[in-house]
């Protein structure tokens, strides 16, 4: 009767080992379109052995109860993680320099053909034929001709820079705004993983996947190095200022430099 029960046990287990396995494969397969999903596996172990009595003077007989789930883990890289946010922050850095490069050279007409340097290089050209043959009436209507376009040209220009600036200031207020708001959610996110988390038993992957796609987008706005502590929860320190840490996070905010209508961020 007892080795009956047992086999039933063992059977038991599989069982109940295998559907767990279904149930995290439909799981998988359900995320399929989840943005930041990371696929889970289910690894196995063998449950404790029981001793059984013999007639046997030199050893115990052992027998399996069957098998166990040992984790259900992520299929992630840490290293691949550190080494895409560290590329992520040098790509969104670039890609605001080529906006703005793009932006002023469309202000300067670089890309329209008609660029500020020719209103600059008629207007040379003018006061130098002016400068050959002073009372040439020609070469003066020329002068003031050019003259005036170059001015209007530059006070376009000078028009456009401003209203950009306007918007870049906007942008860098957006900006931090999402930083804040990001760490915001970083922090909540550590304090749910950490409840969940804390016995050892249960592993908050759906969690951690929303908090590593939430340090992903972090990372595309501000350089970030991180770490996991023992109650894993994520440390961040972004440009070198603790960001979120176990207690509490940082508040960014945006300044006006003096003499300037400039706006940088600030702690």
């Amino acid at each position: 009767m007892a080795n009956g029960m047992a086999a039933l046990f063992v059977g038991s287990t599989g069982l109940r080992s295998a559907q767990t396995a279904l149930n995290t494969t439909a799981h998988n397969l359900s995320n399929i379109n989840t943005a930041g999903y990371t696929r889970q596996q289910v690894t196995f172990s063998d449950t404790q052995y029981v001793n059984i009595d013999t007639k046997d003077k030199v050893s115990n007989a052992s027998c399996g109860l069957g098998v166990a789930i040992s984790e259900v883990r992520r299929i992630r890289d840490q290293f691949i993680d550190q080494a895409y946010r560290n590329e992520n922050s040098r790509l969104g850095f670039y890609e605001s320099q080529y906006k703005a490069v793009e932006e002023i050279e469309d202000q300067f007409g670089e890309m329209q053909g008609v660029t500020y340097e020719s209103y600059l290089v008629n207007l040379y050209n003018s006061v130098n034929e002016l400068a050959k043959n002073p009372s040439s009436t020609v070469a003066r209507s020329s002068l003031i001709q050019n003259a005036t376009a170059f001015i209007e040209k530059s006070e376009n220009v000078y028009q456009g820079l401003r209203d950009y600036q306007t918007t870049l200031n906007t942008q860098v207020k957006n900006m931090v705004q999402d930083i804040n708001d990001l760490g915001d959610t970083i922090y909540k996110l550590n304090k749910k993983i950490a409840k969940i988390e804390a016995a050892g038993i249960e592993k908050a992957n759906d969690l951690r996947d929303e908090r590593d796609r939430t340090i992903d987008e972090l990372s595309k706005y501000i350089d970030i190095t991180y770490y996991e502590t023992d109650s894993k929860e994520v440390v961040i320190t972004a440009a070198n200022v603790p960001f979120v840490t176990m207690g509490e996070r940082a508040v960014m905010d945006t300044r006006v430099v003096e003499g300037t209508n400039l706006v940088i961020p600030t702690w």
